[in-house]
């Protein structure tokens, strides 16, 4: 039974995930899948607004998914920016 449980109920249960995939565990792999998530959220935003143009999708269900790609972007970003400033710092130590 506890198999059969998703990712936000084993969360909500104080369970770790189980990490279905070894290799997923360096950061330049979860960096380039965060990237790929951004950039999907990007594509369903510019759908969502070409949907919301065309009358077939509500405005605000246009509006949540923009918000979610943006979000996402910021999110992307920020964590860009501390790697940056990490580096810049481990650089100007010395050794």
């Amino acid at each position: 039974m506890m198999d059969r449980m998703t990712i936000d109920d084993k969360i909500a249960a104080g369970l770790p995930p189980v990490r279905k995939n070894i290799a997923d565990k360096g950061f330049s792999n979860r960096l380039k899948k965060a990237l790929s998530e951004v950039n999907q959220l990007q594509i369903e935003a510019d759908e969502a607004m070409e949907q919301v143009t065309k009358g077939t999708m509500g405005i605000h269900e246009g509006m949540l998914v923009i918000s979610k790609a943006d979000i996402s972007l910021r999110l992307l970003l920020q964590v860009r920016n501390k790697v940056m400033e990490a580096y810049r710092e481990i650089s100007r130590m010395a050794f």
